[in-house]
């Protein structure tokens, strides 16, 4: 396994289709940093002239060896109940580590680089998510001006906006011919999540700068129900309409037709994955496929961002970041 190659390769997919689905080329050169050291590590901070994504052969040999666990107990469970992929399983761990470059470009595409003063944003290896050493100047970053809580807080919301804008960059605009691909999609971005979950885990740390594993797939699965219908919303925000026409919406069969294919098995995708690293708790975190769906219906469909309106664990530490994450975006001029 040539890792090197493996991890230029994705990253020059991701810039490729970052290009694709944004409309314009990525904003600052890009170069990535092959390092050998033992334990998964990816590190994406600003270089003069653009960005430079450091990343370990573990990352590679990681993904592989937990796909490898993953695809072996999906492969001994009845068929009706194995994953749902496409083409040759060992494709996974490519469009897994694209989905991770996408991530890392999208830190600097969102400007969070301009949140922490140019400190570095890790990826597991047990490292802080950010470090004032490899800040660009020692004046106080933006960050360090918010209420010592939300500084705590911060780097959560950080790596939920990522994952949030790589994931709808990996998946592109909803298309009812999409179905299988959209789930594919799905299952590469959950093995990424579970994986970072395993290393995090593995080097504990009293600080927390990443979000729980449960909380990234409660993101993940909420966008997938959202995603058929942004279309609606987008034509009927184009033309000033405060209600949605029901002919707007795709048809009721179809939206069935997408809970079957897509959201059913990347869910069930979620719980194998758990079992294969012995990880148990994170679908714990998830509270139940009813729990769970009940959560995502009033995240998408009712509006809800209140602490109090959610029940399962991973949606209220989402509803949690939420109010901290749009002012953090409003910083960067996004709202």
């Amino acid at each position: 396994m040539n890792e090197e190659r493996i991890l230029r390769t994705a990253l020059d997919s991701a810039i490729s289709r970052y290009y694709g689905r944004v409309g314009e080329p990525f904003h600052s050169n890009v170069k990535l940093d092959p390092i050998d050291r033992p334990d998964f590590h990816a590190v994406v901070f600003p270089t003069t002239d653009g960005i430079c994504i450091e990343a370990s052969n573990s990352v590679v040999e990681r993904l592989a060896a937990v796909w490898e666990k993953v695809n072996a107990l999906s492969s001994d469970l009845p068929a009706e109940h194995q994953l749902q992929l496409l083409g040759d399983p060992d494709h996974v761990v490519d469009m897994a580590l694209r989905w991770l470059m996408q991530h890392e470009l999208n830190h600097a595409a969102v400007g969070h680089f301009k949140l922490t003063d140019g400190a570095a944003l890790v990826e597991g290896g047990g490292e802080k998510a950010f470090s004032a050493a490899t800040r660009r100047s020692r004046k106080p970053s933006p960050l360090e001006a918010l209420p010592e809580t939300d500084q705590k807080l911060a780097s959560l919301c950080l790596e939920l906006q990522a994952d949030h804008d790589a994931t709808e960059i990996v998946l592109g605009a909803y298309s009812a011919e999409n179905h299988t691909l959209f789930r594919y999609y799905a299952i590469c971005i959950a093995l990424v999540i579970f994986v970072i979950e395993q290393v995090d885990r593995e080097n504990a740390r009293e600080e927390i700068t990443h979000p729980k594993a449960s909380t990234r797939l409660f993101q993940l699965l909420a966008y997938l129900v959202e995603l058929p219908y942004i279309p609606a919303y987008k034509r009927a925000y184009a033309e000033g309409l405060t209600e949605m026409p029901e002919d707007y919406l795709p048809p009721r069969d179809e939206l069935e037709r997408y809970s079957a294919d897509v959201f059913a098995p990347v869910f069930a995708a979620c719980e194998i994955m758990a079992e294969a690293i012995e990880l148990p708790g994170i679908i714990n975190e998830l509270g139940g496929v009813e729990a769970f769906f009940a959560d995502i219906n009033r995240a998408v469909f009712e509006g809800h961002d209140s602490i109090d309106a959610f029940v399962t664990p991973c949606a209220v530490q989402w509803a949690s970041l939420k109010p901290l994450n749009e002012r953090l975006l409003k910083m960067l001029g996004w709202k």
